[in-house]
């Protein structure tokens, strides 16, 4: 069981470049594995941190969530049967800059892309579709 953060802020995405393989420099919604001892969305909160260095605090990200989904396709991935639980994080836009960000984890680099910018041939497995499914757009 996996989780994944689709964080949408000031029509930008907060992405990251796969450091391992599978999927070595590809595009991903931060993300991982569920601890043995953990909820979902504690684990979606740690996985973003772990791989992006968002410094938003907990409690304003559990209040930007705007929905939650199951992608259970079994083919959905390379590494066998994986289910995984995407929160849909809607930050509120500010007068100042995106929040910065910074690779670590599993990430080699974290980033906020245009939504406009993210396209199929550039994304980790099923990442562009979780994207598409959860914002509404394109």
């Amino acid at each position: 069981v996996t989780v994944d953060a689709v964080v949408i802020q000031a029509g930008h995405i907060l992405m990251v470049e796969r450091k391992a393989r599978p999927g070595m420099g590809q595009w991903a919604l931060p993300g991982g594995f569920v601890d043995q001892k953990e909820t979902l969305l504690a684990a979606c909160i740690r996985e973003l941190r772990e791989e992006t260095r968002l410094k938003v605090p907990e409690p304003v990200l559990k209040g930007a969530i705007k929905g939650q989904q199951v992608f259970d396709d079994p083919y959905r991935s390379a590494r066998g049967r994986t289910i995984t639980h995407a929160f849909h994080f809607d930050l509120k836009p500010t007068d100042s800059a995106l929040p910065k960000v910074k690779g670590g984890d599993d990430a080699r680099a974290a980033f906020w892309t245009p939504l406009s910018s993210v396209a199929p041939e550039r994304m980790f497995e099923d990442h562009y579709h979780i994207i598409r499914a959860m914002t509404g757009l394109y």
